[in-house]
């Protein structure tokens, strides 16, 4: 049967299933007040900060040391924590049910200036369903409802912390790290010809918004500023751009944001 496992990708090209693997770390190496569920989901992961990281260091040179002596890469019950990706690995979305999508409006200045708009002076969010999301290794779905879906490449931050009223020469402090997302949405059911907008019905459909397949740690990317993304279809680049194209930028968003909502470990905005 198919099992969920948290875990993560390594140089040598390896899933690691963190849960097992910190559960037979503990074993050999036990530490009063160990709590292996912080490997149970990244939401779960996220919550234990610094710990979380450095307990993730340990396992991974527990591993390397294990390796190094001729090991048989199982835990001592004998269940498997190291996979390759040939072995039939089915990556899901790095979000966990509960957490909240924050999508930014108009955030592009290309796409501002196709629409012959004004620049706008402060960030519009609006929120996604998290039946929306799919992994990277299921479909968009395309749905008869709508006659003009339209992708758009998106970088993502991921939260790490719990906060709000949050300023804006803090925020980076709350950023876990970051991915991608691809997020299609209907133009023709977002902008019904009444005039007003429907962000629900154009942006809310079920699996419309690629999640993935990573998170990266913000303490491995560096500034974000700029990335370059490339959408491909069948090898052919059919968009692209970089965040130095976006008009806000992740301080400014997080701040803004954080009014009056409060940020969650977990919670995704793009």
């Amino acid at each position: 049967a198919d099992q969920f496992h948290f875990g993560m990708l390594t140089d040598s090209n390896e899933y690691i299933d963190l849960d097992t693997a910190c559960r037979d770390y503990y074993g050999v190496n036990p530490v009063k007040g160990a709590d292996p569920s912080r490997f149970r989901d990244m939401q779960s992961f996220f919550a234990g900060g610094a710990e979380s990281v450095e307990i993730t260091k340990k396992i991974i040179e527990y591993i390397d040391r294990r390796r190094k002596a001729g090991w048989t890469p199982r835990a001592a019950t004998g269940a498997r924590f190291l996979f390759k990706p040939e072995e039939g690995v089915k990556l899901l979305a790095p979000v966990v049910r509960g957490v909240k999508i924050y999508c930014l409006a108009s955030n592009s200045k290309s796409h501002v200036a196709e629409q012959g708009k004004p620049l706008p002076t402060r960030p519009y969010v609006f929120t996604r369903f998290f039946n929306s999301l799919v992994g990277p290794s299921e479909p968009l779905v395309l749905n008869p409802a709508g006659t003009f879906p339209d992708v758009e490449l998106e970088l993502a931050i991921v939260i790490g912390q719990r906060g709000k009223h949050i300023p804006a020469s803090e925020a980076m402090n709350y950023v876990a790290g970051y991915t991608i997302v691809l997020d299609m949405g209907y133009r023709d059911l977002q902008y019904p010809s009444e005039g007003v907008v429907d962000w629900v019905m154009g942006k809310g459909f079920d699996a419309t918004m690629a999640v993935g397949p990573w998170i990266v740690p913000k303490e491995e990317m560096g500034d974000p500023y700029p990335l370059v993304m490339e959408l491909k279809v069948g090898g052919v680049v059919r968009q692209g751009g970089d965040t130095n194209d976006y008009i806000f930028r992740i301080p400014e968003i997080i701040a803004h944001l954080s009014r009056g909502i409060t940020l969650e470990p977990g919670d995704l905005i793009s």
